[in-house]
């Protein structure tokens, strides 16, 4: 059986996937996610920080991702991918309160991209990640670097 962790993940990319192709909000879109996957407390509380918290610095992480992917705008990058990407990079570079091994996150997304995406995408996804990790993350932090 998944960590709860990795399906709280799972949940994250399907919300992201949403919100990104409606006009949902994302209270609502978290809600019906944790009510159609039963998620404890503790998911949900994971679940809304990776949503509420990519989705907050959307901007900011696209941008990061296009200097990243400059051959691919995020615009034209499958919804899968995206979403993946949006939620290891908030774990990355802005979420503070977990405090997960830049390793884990990497993994993780890899495994998502190659459990829900293309052929292509947990390469892509994990090369993305690689030159975000090289340009934004220290190099003397430990549990920071691949």
């Amino acid at each position: 059986m998944a960590s709860l962790r990795h399906r709280v993940r799972i949940s994250a990319l399907q919300s992201l996937f949403e919100l990104d192709a409606t006009d949902h909000s994302v209270d609502m879109v978290i809600d019906q996610r944790a009510e159609d996957d039963q998620l404890p407390v503790e998911g949900l509380r994971f679940l809304r920080q990776l949503v509420a918290g990519a989705w907050e610095n959307q901007e900011y992480i696209d941008r990061i991702i296009e200097e990243a992917a400059p051959s691919w705008p995020v615009t034209q990058m499958p919804g899968v991918d995206k979403a993946i990407l949006r939620i290891a990079l908030y774990e990355i570079l802005i979420d503070d309160a977990e405090k997960t091994p830049v390793r884990a996150v990497i993994n993780e997304a890899v495994e998502l991209a190659k459990h829900f995406g293309s052929d292509n995408s947990s390469r892509f996804v994990n090369g993305v990640l690689g030159t975000v990790v090289i340009r934004y993350v220290e190099n003397d932090d430990s549990e920071k670097t691949p």
